[in-house]
This record gives structure tokens, C-alpha cells and sequence, in this order.
């Protein structure tokens, strides 16, 4: 990781958890860890997603499950580039919040050099069925092949 994307990282860190007490506070937290996850049958989104903490050494940060879900709809990796491309997708998805502006505008003036990986991703988000609403706890028990 270069000095910008380590700003970009830390920012993402410290910020969650102030943002979900400000703009969350009605949203309930799911209460699942990566292992309950993986009980799940393996041809579901719930294994998929058990599978993804897991291996990347996670788990559910409360009151934000849905955007580990979204890694996993969208076969999005975790790094700066691609959680940035992940809000940009979203974006073109035509989700709409306070931390995603603040992303997109982090990405756009910090991480130039990836213009083309967010337009590609914002494009990428207007084409595709809108997914980012009716992503819930329930979701996790639809099998793959139906996402």
C-alpha cells in the first residue's frame, strides 16, 4: 500500500463505527459471526459470505453487514482500489449516503490513478438488476445461482 492508500485505509477504520452511531442508530446489527455464517449450506449466499470473513481474517462489523455482503455479490476484493470501486458501483446502483459521497469524492481526489476502475465500476453498478436495497439478514439463505 502507498502513504494515500494508507490514509484511505486508516480513514475507512476510524470511521465506521462513529458513522453507524450517527446515521445508523435504528438499523439492527445481525449478530452473526463468519462461523455461524458457514453453517449455512454452501450453495448460499450466507456460506459465500462465512467464507469471505473467514478468509480474510474478518467479521461482521455491526450495523454494516450488508457492505461485507456486497463484496461478495459483486466479487469485489478488499483492497483500497476495489472498496472505492465498490462505492462507485453502488453509487451507479443508485445507492445514495453520507459516507458513500465522502468515499467516491476520498477516491477521486486521494487515488487518481484509478479513474478508469470507478467509472468502469460506476457503469458497472447503472447496468446490473438494483441489488443494494433488498440486500437484508434474509438474503443470506438465497442460493447463488439466484443472485
Amino acid at each position: 500500500m502507498n502513504k494515500r492508500e494508507k490514509v484511505c485505509h486508516y480513514l475507512f477504520q476510524k470511521s465506521a463505527e462513529p458513522y453507524a452511531k450517527l446515521f445508523k442508530k435504528k438499523q439492527l446489527a445481525w449478530n452473526l459471526t463468519a462461523n455461524d455464517l458457514l453453517k449455512y449450506p454452501q450453495d448460499t449466499l450466507g456460506y459465500k459470505v462465512g467464507v469471505f470473513l473467514s478468509s480474510n481474517g474478518f467479521e461482521f462489523f455491526p450495523k454494516h453487514e450488508t457492505h461485507d455482503v456486497f463484496h461478495v455479490i459483486t466479487d469485489y476484493g478488499i483492497t483500497v482500489k476495489e472498496e472505492i470501486g465498490l462505492q462507485y458501483l453502488l453509487y451507479g446502483n443508485g445507492k445514495r449516503s453520507v459516507y458513500l459521497y465522502l468515499v467516491l469524492f476520498l477516491g477521486f481526489i486521494l487515488l487518481p490513478e484509478h479513474y478508469s476502475f470507478y467509472l468502469q465500476s460506476y457503469r458497472k453498478g447503472k447496468s446490473i438488476e438494483l441489488f443494494y436495497q433488498k440486500v437484508n439478514k434474509d438474503f443470506l439463505h438465497k442460493k447463488i445461482k439466484e443472485i
